[in-house]
């Protein structure tokens, strides 16, 4: 056996473990979302409207897999969203789906934040679907304050992504599986 094989292998291992780890990213809403978002509001209420932020159907304003507030999951619910498409009849179809379950208890008024006003009217007021009450008020498309007041703080590190993890200890297990067993196979027999 040559003895330079082993230390190939494991070193091969360890840069597939590594390529793994890097190579995946974490899932993120489109980019195009907020435009798409803002044709639909304008299409369905037949006025302009500002491009909404993410946080029109996310919890924060970086959107992203597993950060929908309940407008966005009621539009999930009803086959609107998914984690690469946006559907250009998004808002027409859930508000006719919303019209189909009035009465059955399924979701009264389309009202998403349960304050008693239905999502199509604060959609079109400007107001956020998502937030109850007047906290909701004007957060379609926020303002973002500027000045003496604001900062500039650092990015969040991104979150850990699992099956990354996951893949890259199978394969440094993998490596370190075939580094003792070839290691065993060029000790001298007893």
């Amino acid at each position: 056996m040559h003895p330079y094989k082993t230390p190939v292998s494991a070193f091969a291992a360890l840069l597939v473990s590594l390529a793994v780890v890097g190579s995946t990213r974490p899932a993120q809403a489109s980019s195009s979302f907020p435009l798409k978002l803002q044709a639909s509001l304008q299409a369905q209420f037949n006025q302009s409207f500002c491009v909404p932020q993410c946080t029109a159907c996310h919890e924060t304003s970086t959107g992203g897999f597993g950060t929908l507030n309940k407008f966005g999951l009621n539009l999930k619910a009803y086959g609107m969203l998914t984690p690469v498409v946006y559907n250009d009849n998004a808002l027409k179809t859930y508000f006719e789906a919303v019209a189909a379950a009035k009465g059955t208890g399924a979701m009264p008024n389309g009202d998403s934040d349960g304050d008693g006003v239905s999502d199509a009217d604060e959609l079109k007021a400007g107001d956020s679907p998502a937030i109850a009450g007047p906290r909701g008020q004007s957060l379609l498309c926020p303002d973002l304050a500027y000045g003496c007041g604001a900062r500039i703080a650092a990015a969040p590190p991104p979150p850990v992504d699992r099956t990354a993890l996951l893949f890259a200890g199978l394969a440094g297990l993998f490596g370190l599986t075939l580094f003792r067993r070839r290691a065993r196979a060029r000790r001298p027999a007893r």
